[in-house]
């Protein structure tokens, strides 16, 4: 997942559309969400720690 992603940011950076750096946005953070997902079950978080966390971060 993580080589994942730093493809995809590879892939935004020389992207010359816009709509093609849109995409790549979405894709970005398709991957970063379940990274976050797979980050909150390796710590047994619960679905209220999880809230608590993406509030302080955003």
């Amino acid at each position: 997942m993580v080589e994942n992603i730093l493809e995809l940011k590879k892939e935004y950076h020389v992207a010359k559309m816009e709509q093609d750096k849109e995409l790549y946005e979405r894709q970005i953070k398709i991957v970063d969400t379940q990274i976050d997902r797979l980050v909150y079950a390796l710590y047994g978080l619960t679905e209220r720690e999880v809230k608590v966390v993406e509030e302080v971060i955003v």
